[in-house]
């Protein structure tokens, strides 16, 4: 997980050590802030570019993609954990959130818990949105202060 606005800051310097050759899908966070102009594909492509001027390869491994996402609004997050989750089926492996302090995880983490909730709820009682009380039942803390997820 990379932040849009703090790309070079928020890009893990060891990703492809703890990558290695499996495949890595980046989540651009906070695309929900770039200009409606830009364009999705635009977007991507300039991570790509990005990613290739910081030396980053594993985003290349088989299965690798670039999503841009945003763990505020949950735009792109189910995208995301739809190819994240194929991948890991196929491939038989776990599925690990990394990133920067900052990035966005403990948010992202939260909107892939309430998404999982709602899909609960569906299926449990029809299209129903879980109620205000439940909605932070069981979520991550996102603290101010870095590397203090709870």
């Amino acid at each position: 997980l990379v932040d849009l606005f703090d790309f070079s800051g928020s890009v893990l310097p060891e990703l492809d050590a703890i990558a290695k050759d499996n495949p890595v899908i980046l989540a651009a966070n906070k695309a929900d802030l770039l200009p409606s102009k830009m364009g999705q594909a635009r977007a991507e492509n300039w991570v790509r570019r990005e990613l290739e001027y910081l030396g980053v390869q594993s985003i290349a491994n088989i299965g690798g993609a670039v999503r841009l996402v945003s763990c505020k609004t949950g735009f792109g997050v189910s995208g995301m954990l739809d190819k994240a989750r194929r991948l890991a089926e196929d491939m038989e492996c776990d599925i690990y959130v990394v990133g920067a302090a900052n990035a966005g995880k403990s948010t992202l983490t939260n909107q892939i818990l309430a998404k999982n909730e709602e899909k609960k709820m569906a299926v449990k009682y029809g299209k129903k949105k879980p109620s205000h009380a439940s909605a932070h039942k069981g979520a991550v803390t996102a603290s101010p202060l870095p590397g203090t997820t709870l």
